[in-house]
């Protein structure tokens, strides 16, 4: 089959090559899955350059999303069957642990990360097991369902799951010109809140605003703190989704109302950063680190997908020989949504 993988952890975009590797074969309780299209992550460029913290085995294909249809199935396997429509989900959880039997796969200790720890989605086939996919519902297109399975989950997770996003509540989303925070302003509409979308640019805004979004904060020019002030009369925003860290997770912190909550679930704006926790119990603050969705997440978000009421941003369409075309536009953050890749 053919496979964008990298040899080693490089910097330069070339460092994922096109090219022929051994078709893996279905074992038992396995699927091979014939992928139709998978998707780009940051989690893929951090790969890339030996960031993400965790060793992979080389030569190595990575991409943590994919969907497509059932090719084979191994001995046991009884709950699939050739050509049904299937995303794997990225959490290879061990499926025998408290957490795993409690629902709460994302908690597994024991859990492998598709193309992470195993190869993942850039490439014809991917291979799963059958308790690690979900189904993809009819009338939903491969491109919708892999553009937004993470980034709808991730989005539901943290804001109706960990922070209770509640409606008639206004919440910050920053990031909103991503894959996560374009999918965040829509769950955020979903559930009846006001949405104040936070981003680099103005264009960026403009379409957070065509999704829903309420008010935006652009913050290469205001400081987000004290803009959301002004947006909400003085108060500050019930409940926060932050996904850069840095400078602007203190901003979010700041943006805050007493008694608000603040989902965290990326930092790739700064990992460290030195907080004055006073703020903290003065205002009665609360911070969620969650980032993992469930099978059920994804089930619940795919299902409103296929019901028109979440709808996926795709910014472009790679060919997977181009995927380090796709990597280069990644890192430029000069994109609105997903972009995604076809074999």
């Amino acid at each position: 089959m053919k496979a964008a993988l990298i040899h080693g952890y490089g910097e330069a975009f070339n460092t994922l090559v096109y090219e022929d590797v051994q078709t893996p074969a279905a074992g038992p309780g396995e699927l091979l899955i014939r992928v139709h299209a998978s998707g780009v992550n940051h989690c893929d460029t951090d790969l890339r350059k030996g960031l993400f913290g965790v060793d992979s085995p080389m030569p190595h294909v990575m991409g943590v999303d994919a969907a497509g249809a059932v090719a084979d199935v191994g001995a046991g396997v009884t709950a699939f069957r050739e050509g049904d429509r299937v995303a794997p989900h990225f959490m290879l959880s061990c499926g025998v642990c408290a957490d795993c039997r409690n629902g709460a796969e994302n908690l597994c200790a024991h859990a492998g990360v598709l193309g992470v720890t195993h190869w993942g989605g850039y490439a014809e086939y991917v291979r799963v097991r059958q308790d690690h996919v979900v189904r993809i519902p009819d009338g939903l297109s491969y491109d919708d369902a892999v553009a937004g399975q993470i980034p709808f989950a991730t989005a539901w997770e943290a804001l109706v799951e960990e922070i209770a996003l509640r409606a008639g509540e206004t919440v910050l989303i920053t990031a909103a010109g991503g894959g996560v925070g374009s999918a965040a302003v829509q769950v955020a509409k979903l559930a009846g809140a006001r949405v104040i979308a936070a981003a680099g640019s103005e264009e960026k805004l403009e379409k957070a605003r065509a999704l829903g979004a309420d008010a935006g904060i652009d913050y290469t020019r205001q400081e987000i703190g004290a803009e959301a002030r002004r947006l909400t009369d003085g108060r500050g925003v019930d409940a926060a989704l932050e996904m850069t860290g840095g400078a602007i997770l203190l901003g979010a912190i700041d943006a805050l109302a007493p008694g608000a909550r603040l989902a965290t679930i990326g930092a790739h704006g700064g990992e460290r950063v030195e907080v004055d926790f006073i703020e903290f119990f003065r205002k009665h603050i609360s911070v969620h680190g969650c980032g993992r969705s469930t099978r059920a997440h994804v089930e619940r978000v795919l299902g409103l997908m296929a019901a028109g009421r979440l709808r996926p941003v795709i910014h472009r369409v790679f060919p997977l020989s181009e995927a380090p075309e796709a990597h280069a536009l990644m890192e430029s953050r000069n994109f609105f949504g997903r972009m995604i890749m076809r074999p």
